[in-house]
This record gives C-alpha cells, structure tokens and sequence, in this order.
C-alpha cells in the first residue's frame, strides 16, 4: 500500500499540473461533467470504495472515447485504482494505454513514466521496468537518491550485477548517510562478480560502521583466504573470536593487525573510515595509530595532515619532532625549521640532540651554512648525535675552505 500512496499523491499533484495546463491551452481542458465525475472517483478511492470507483471509471472511459485528452486522464486515473488494489499488471497496462495516447502534456507524461517504471519494477517485470526508468532517467534534472536504488535492485534481480553496482554507488556517493542495505547490494554485485578486493573495501567500511555484527567479519576472513592470504585470513578470524565486537577498539586493534601484516595502507583507509564515521574516538591515541600508518604506508601529505592535527594535543614535543623530521625527508626545509623550532621549546634534554642535529640539515640544504654549523655545534654535545655533528661540520668546513679558494 505504500507505493499506492505514493501513487495517489502523484494523481493529485498531476491533476493539479494539468488544470494549469488547461488553463492556458484549451487542448487540456476537461468538461466540467468529466472533472465531476473524476473528481467523485478520486473521493471513492481516497475512502477506499475501490469497487464504486471502478465503475464509475469504467463508466466514464466510455463516455469520454471520442476526447482523446479527457479518456487519457480517465485511463491514468484508472492505473492509479488499479495500484491501490494491487493489480499491477492491469495498473501498468492502464499507463501504458495512456501514454500511448501521446495526449498528455510531456511534464505530465514524463512524471507517468516515472510511475510506469516503478509499477513494473514492483511487478517483477524488470527488464520493461528498467528500460523505462533509464528512458526517463535519460531526461529528469531533480533526481532523487531513491530513483539508483531502486534502479540497482532492479539490476541485481536481472543478475547485472556489474549495472547494479554501478546504480548502487552513485546512491552511496550522493548520500551522507548511506544505508547499510546499500553496502549490502553493492558487496552482493561485486562477489557475485568475483571482484574479491572491490568486496573486501565494502566490508571493510560495513565493519568499521557495524564492528559489532560478527558475519561482516567471517565474510572478510573468508574473502581473504579466497584471495590466497591465508595469514590475514587467519589474524581476521581469531581477532574476531578474541575481541568484543561491539567495542570500538575492535576496528583499532583490526587496523594494527594490518600495520603488523605489513598492509599499512589498509590500517590508514580503515582508521580514517572509523574516525570519519565517529565509530572511533577522534583523540591523540588514535590520530596516532592514523599517522603511524600513513607513515608506514609512505603517504606523506597525510600524515602530515594528521600529525599537524595531533599538534595542540600533545605538549611534549615529541609529535613536533615527528613531523619536523618528515618535512625534513620531503625536503620541506622551513616547514622543517619552523617546527623544529617549536619542538625545542617542549622536548627533554635528551632529545634536544637530535633536533640541533636536524636543524643543521635543514639550514644546510638551504646553503645557509653558518647557521648549519651552529647547530651542528649544538648537536655535537650530545653523546648522541657527537659523530654524525662532528662529520658534518668537517664537511662544511670543507666547503667553505673550497669556496674560498
């Protein structure tokens, strides 16, 4: 009965937009014995008097056989009774007859279109249903999200899996909230499709947004012993078996087992999904496994990005060191002195070695070599970084001895 109402408030708003029409071109203009006796029906059928209704339609689709315009609207009207009672095919047929008619103004007939499609789909006669509702697709601005679900489903029941998820997708990507069913048939296409690492993201992202529901994980366990890696198949399954899996820190403890399996990309996608999604706590401890596996997997600007975030939440200087010593290896030089800078000012002692040691290089690589050699001087007091300074202020007094020359 939902799609009914859905239906009859489609008739009403039709209704409506063809008076409007009527009112500007006497092509749609309705006798006022017609409108009456449409109208009455409309009634019958708002009180559920479907029988009532039907004669007087019927009736009325006689009456009005030599105004093409006016028996259309009574067919419509007709395909509309039909859906309430849940005689599709007969619904679908009074539609059909009426946009065959080609009296309908094309906005009305265009939204008809769209009603055919679903009643077709609801029908189980997908392929017509389909085809309708790409033809109507092919020409509608104001899409809504329900119209690629609707499609997709369709799709998988005609086992295109590969047209389903690609319907399936765009509903996920337009949606901030996609639903889980979505994941559900997009990860449905790509098995049955044999896409087992396009599968294994979906179900990554289904356990990072439900880490309580144990099948999303025999799922994964299973997709990775389908792609021969027994090991991460194995290290899924008994931290499954081991873990609470309606923790948080189950999806945390998934991601360091990743990092541990070398597949620290993974654990970085699958940290940033939790703590996107608010599954995981966006605090230090775990911005930290985030930039510990950006780091590992050598994506540089992100875990940048993120060390830059954990900055005002750690006050000991060791996150400033971090990232002073990744700018450092991404040749960033005055992002690495600045920063470096900073971490001098809240490290221990024992670390105040290595950063000199690093604002050497810094200064270095910009050729400003007396300050290089200042804090080289710095750093050579530190057990620590004695030989590395040492080797490097003999290197620079070579090159001023040689540029002196």
């Amino acid at each position: 009965m939902n799609l009914f109402k859905t239906l009859l408030t489609t008739l009403l708003f039709l209704l409506s937009f063809q008076s409007l029409y009527a009112a500007e071109n006497d092509q749609y203009l309705l006798t006022e014995k017609t409108y009456k006796s449409l109208n009455q029906a409309q009634e019958l059928m708002g009180e559920e008097k479907y029988t009532q209704a039907k004669m007087q339609l019927t009736e009325l689709l006689k009456n009005t056989a030599e105004n093409p315009y006016e028996n259309t609207v009574v067919l419509q009207t007709l395909g509309f009774l039909y859906s309430a009672t849940e005689q599709y095919k007969s619904a679908a047929q009074s539609f059909q007859k009426a946009l065959d008619s080609k009296a309908l103004p094309e906005d009305v007939a265009h939204t008809l279109r769209y009603n055919l499609a679903q009643l077709l789909i609801a029908d189980e006669q997908y392929t017509s249903g389909i085809r309708l509702m790409e033809q109507w697709l092919t020409a509608e601005k104001n899409l809504e999200n329900s119209v690629y679900v609707l499609l997709a489903s369709a799709y998988y029941r005609t086992n295109n899996f590969s047209k389903a998820a690609e319907r399936i997708r765009i509903a996920i990507k337009n949606d901030p909230s996609p639903k889980e069913d979505w994941y559900r048939l997009l990860l449905s296409s790509y098995l049955s499709l044999k896409q087992y690492k396009s599968a294994t993201t979906v179900l990554e992202t289904l356990i990072t947004q439900h880490p309580q529901k144990s099948m999303y994980w025999q799922q994964l366990s299973a997709l990775y012993s389908q792609q021969d890696k027994q090991l991460t198949s194995l290290a899924v399954k008994m931290l499954a078996r081991r873990l609470d899996l309606s923790k948080a820190d189950t999806l945390t403890n998934l991601a360091n087992m990743y990092r541990y399996l070398n597949i620290p990309y993974k654990s970085a996608t699958l940290l940033e999904t939790g703590l996107q999604n608010g599954v995981i706590k966006r605090d230090f401890k775990h911005l930290e496994s985030l930039a510990n596996s950006w780091l590992a997997a050598r994506q540089h600007d992100e875990a940048a990005a993120t060390l830059t975030e954990m900055l005002p939440l750690d006050s000991s200087g060791k996150t400033h060191l971090k990232l002073g010593q990744l700018f450092i290896q991404t040749e960033q030089w005055k992002k690495a002195r600045d920063t470096l800078g900073n971490a001098k000012k809240l490290v221990k002692s024992d670390e105040l070695g290595r950063i000199y040691a690093l604002l050497g290089t810094a200064y270095f690589n910009e050729d400003n070599l007396e300050q290089a050699k200042q804090q080289f001087n710095l750093a050579a007091g530190y057990a620590s970084q004695k030989k590395q300074a040492s080797q490097w202020l003999s290197y620079i007094t070579m090159m001023e001895k040689q540029r002196s020359e």
